[in-house]
């Protein structure tokens, strides 16, 4: 079988270079680039792509193997509930290079005024300073350090304060992504002595935008690629799976240029706000909200994925009666901009093409119940006088799940750091010989695991109830339904 080459692009032109591009995973290939590749051809822009590994390491296949194309796969289903999947060949990745063994042609890009836009996705870790790289290594370690290099080549060899500047599209998954990367640059401007002019031109030419990125991407379909390849008629070893949903918000700020990458005008699912964080508040607490809610329970009963979760139709009442009555009510966006995306979130967990395993969502669980669903849980308990029923099972669910203290926990064990896992050990052991209030009381009572403590007289006696919910009988997810009738 022929490797996926040029000619599966059945014709279609190839773009200008012009984005440089931080990171070859499959996230970005099946996001921003797949975005790019539909708008280079539906509105007949002309924006390619050079592709940049930031470090040694990454995929084991090059896109230069292949003529830069490979394939992204979109499935899941559709407002209409019908199952969709769909093969498209990118096209818009003209080459890749290695920041560590290509530095010079690297920086061969800045000095080319052709290229106008900066993107990355280089992990949560990848946006951080590091006060060892300096200005002349080749090149420097970090990504942010990197980029800093970048602009002065810019500056140096495209006519210094004149010299056109970048726009940086940071699609790491942390908080005002781009603040973070332009504070880093920054500070190596100050810690490398770059100068006055340099530095008012960094912030003056150059623009940083925040963004907020959400699609599921499984990455490459290993136990389907066989038939798939042969049903494309080529093999391709950079194939992509992803879900249909995606929504890229960008945060364009009154002081910030327009952007000159027009994804927004050309892809409904990008758009451009002043300020992103109604957006994000939306994803963390709906999204991941509900995924951190419902996965211990569906670990306590014994189901591995998603996607057979959903096909219980206790399950699915008690995730929308979460969602909507004590989540929902407490999110900063209008109401049915709230629903179409619950509606959404729900249709992306019952995907057919997906198998999200919970033991995997359970990373780091009960650090997640913090971030993502205790904000929301004080939020309802000042509303209505009480904690909420659902997320009050959930807390119980994860500390059964933590504590082992369930039927599958062989199959099961938690998923965090070593000493989280020690905290949990001492609880146990407290509630084998003080009982379970003295337990529960001191899992509220953790501030490690909350900031502060949660240990009122009334969420102790909620939380006991709950656990004893779940122990009163083999747990399965049918159950809910009795708790939520309790």
């Amino acid at each position: 079988m022929e490797h996926i080459n040029e000619k599966e692009l059945q014709g279609r032109q190839r773009p200008t270079e012009r984005i440089i591009q931080f990171g070859e995973g499959n996230f970005l290939r099946a996001f921003m680039d797949w975005k790019i590749d539909r708008m280079n051809e539906h509105a007949g822009e002309d924006f390619g792509v050079v592709v940049v590994r930031p470090i040694d390491g990454g995929i084991p296949v090059s896109l230069n193997d292949s003529d830069g194309v490979y394939t992204v796969l979109s499935r899941g289903v559709d407002g209409d509930g019908k199952a969709v999947s769909e093969a498209r060949q990118v096209g818009c990745i003209r080459r890749e290079i290695s920041a560590v063994h290509d530095w010079d042609t690297l920086l061969g890009l800045a000095r080319n005024i052709d290229f106008s836009v900066v993107i990355s996705n280089t992990t949560e870790a990848g946006i951080t300073y590091d006060a060892s790289c300096k200005a002349d290594d080749t090149p420097p370690a970090s990504f942010p350090a990197k980029v800093t290099r970048l602009l002065l080549e810019r500056f140096e060899t495209c006519g210094k304060a004149k010299a056109p500047g970048f726009h940086f599209l940071p699609c790491e998954l942390i908080d005002h992504n781009a603040d973070e990367l332009e504070k880093c640059v920054l500070k190596h401007c100050e810690d490398w002595n770059l100068g006055d002019v340099f530095i008012a031109w960094v912030k003056g030419k150059n623009a940083f935008y925040n963004t907020l990125v959400d699609r599921i991407v499984p990455g490459y379909p290993r136990d389907e690629v066989e038939s798939i390849e042969a049903e494309l008629g080529y093999h391709d070893p950079l194939m992509v799976a992803t879900e249909l949903f995606h929504f890229l918000v960008i945060e364009q700020r009154a002081n910030q240029p327009d952007l000159c990458l027009p994804l927004a005008d050309n892809d409904d699912g990008t758009i451009i706000v002043e300020n992103a964080d109604g957006y994000k508040e939306r994803k963390v607490a709906i999204l991941n909200g509900a995924h951190t809610g419902l996965c211990p329970l569906a670990l306590l009963a014994g189901v591995e994925s998603v996607r057979e979760t959903m096909q219980n139709e206790a399950a699915n009442r008690f995730l929308l009666g979460m969602l909507e009555q004590e989540i929902m009510p407490h999110l900063s966006l209008p109401e049915d901009e709230l629903k179409q995306f619950c509606a959404d979130v729900l249709r992306r967990f019952a995907n057919p093409y997906i198998l999200h395993r919970w033991h995997d969502i359970s990373l780091n669980g009960v650090a997640k119940f913090h971030t993502r669903n205790l904000p929301r849980f004080e939020k309802h308990w000042q509303a209505s006088g009480k904690p909420p029923s659902h997320m009050s099972l959930s807390l119980a669910a994860w500390l059964a799940f933590y504590t082992g203290d369930y039927a599958h926990a062989e199959t099961y064990p938690p998923r965090d750091a070593d000493d989280v896992i020690v905290r949990f050990s001492a609880l146990r052991e407290k509630g084998e010989t003080e009982g379970l209030a003295a337990m529960v009381e001191a899992y509220l009572a953790d501030e490690a695991f909350w900031g502060k403590s949660l240990a009122s007289e009334e969420l102790v006696a909620t939380v006991m109830a709950a656990y004893d919910f779940l122990k009163a009988e083999p747990f399965t997810l049918d159950r809910l339904d009795q708790w939520m009738n309790l």
